[in-house]
């Protein structure tokens, strides 16, 4: 599913079912991209264009935020299996067999 797009000059993100414009985007917002670029399989966004994007807010927001969110994305696997390390103590302390 794609969360970021680039369209008519504007940056976009999801929230929800809903497009919104880039420089709207909260902690929540921010936060729940995050969790989808680990736990979607099919996460997708826009490469990051300058050319499209003539307002310098939406650039340096979106270059920003697609950079972190890929990259994420590229790493959830290693990122998944470092939680699953750091809770495994705590999990077979309390696992009943």
């Amino acid at each position: 599913m794609k969360h970021l797009k680039i369209e008519e000059q504007k940056a976009f993100f999801t929230r929800g079912e809903n497009w919104m414009v880039v420089t709207d985007m909260t902690k929540e917002d921010l936060l729940n991209l995050a969790h989808a670029a680990i736990e979607e399989e099919d996460f997708e966004t826009d490469k990051y264009d300058e050319a499209l994007l003539p307002n310098p807010a939406h650039k340096i927001i979106y270059q920003q935020i697609n950079s972190q969110l890929t990259e994420l994305h590229n790493r959830r696997a290693s990122f998944q299996e470092e939680v699953r390390n750091i809770y495994k103590d705590a999990f077979n302390k309390y696992c009943t067999e």
